[in-house]
Formats: C-alpha cells, sequence, structure tokens
C-alpha cells in the first residue's frame, strides 16, 4: 500500500442498526474502522450516543496485501460504497475532520444537546397542568424550568424532560 492508499479511508454501508456489530467484526479482521458516533439527548433525562451517519462506517486496511474483498461478507456489513467499478474513498483529513466535530459534540453539556432551548414554546403533559403552554426559561441535567402565566402572574415550575413537548 502506497503512502497516498494508506491515507485513504473506504466506505461501508451496513445493515440497519448494525453500525457497531460491523465494526467490531471487521476490527477482529485487523482492520482500522471509524464509527462517529453523535452525542444525543435521550428522554427522559439521559445522555445516549448514535451513529453519526447511520448505516456508515469508515474502514482502512492496516498492511498492504490486506485485500477488501472481505468485508463484503463481514457480519453487520451490506456492501462497500462505490462509484463505478471502485470503491468509495475518504481522505484522511475528512475523517480527522469528522472526529474533531464528534470531540466537539461529546464536550458539549446536556443544555446544548437539549431538544428544549430557552426561550422555546412548549406544552406541559401529563401533569396537572396538562394543555398549558409555557416558555422554558432554563435546562439543567435533570429538569426543565418553565416561564408560565397563571391567573396573571408569571410564575416558574420545574418538570421533568418528559413531561413536555415543543410547540
Amino acid at each position: 500500500m502506497s503512502a497516498d492508499l494508506s491515507a485513504l479511508w473506504y466506505v461501508a454501508h451496513t445493515k440497519p442498526r448494525q453500525e457497531s456489530t460491523a465494526r467490531e467484526q471487521l476490527l477482529r479482521q485487523d482492520f482500522e474502522v471509524y464509527l462517529p458516533l453523535f452525542k444525543v439527548f435521550k428522554k427522559p433525562h439521559a445522555i445516549g450516543h448514535e451513529p453519526m451517519f447511520p448505516r456508515y462506517l469508515f474502514l482502512r486496511p492496516t498492511r498492504p496485501t490486506q485485500s477488501l474483498s472481505v468485508v463484503r461478507s463481514t457480519v453487520g456489513i451490506s456492501r462497500l460504497v462505490m462509484f463505478g467499478p471502485q470503491p468509495a474513498t475518504l481522505a484522511d483529513a475528512a475523517v480527522q475532520a469528522i472526529r474533531q466535530a464528534e470531540t466537539l459534540r461529546e464536550s458539549a453539556q446536556l443544555d446544548q444537546i437539549s431538544p428544549f432551548q430557552p426561550g422555546m414554546p412548549v406544552q406541559i403533559q401529563d401533569s396537572p397542568l396538562a394543555g398549558i403552554q409555557a416558555l422554558v426559561q432554563s435546562v439543567s441535567k435533570d429538569r426543565v424550568t418553565l416561564l408560565l402565566n397563571i391567573l396573571g402572574r408569571a410564575q416558574t415550575i420545574q418538570v421533568e424532560f418528559g413531561q413536555i413537548t415543543p410547540l
């Protein structure tokens, strides 16, 4: 493998929700594999990770004689992405930019990735105040503080993430 080829990543299309399985199988076959993950907000108030590019991952051989032909029969892989007869490639600089974006997102606080942002109108669900509209005042790890008008006065209340929906 020339120096130019070693800087290229190949793009694999995985079977639905099989990105992690495909990654593990390719690692066992001694490929270098990169599955970018995206830090996401998950209800009720947790953080999880999902593939940044659902059903895609990047790989490259670790030695000059390593064949890509085994990739298409790897568990979790649907196919190598092709442009005509050639496998699709991505420059190492592009993969590094994706890694940098992933790192920035990973360091984000809950309020930065929450679907609820200050000033956003929401509707209260699943409480004695169900159906009332309010504005998000702030977001914390466990709760959302809302500003609402009750009997002509501005009031703040705290609710769990699952008790409101965006308008």
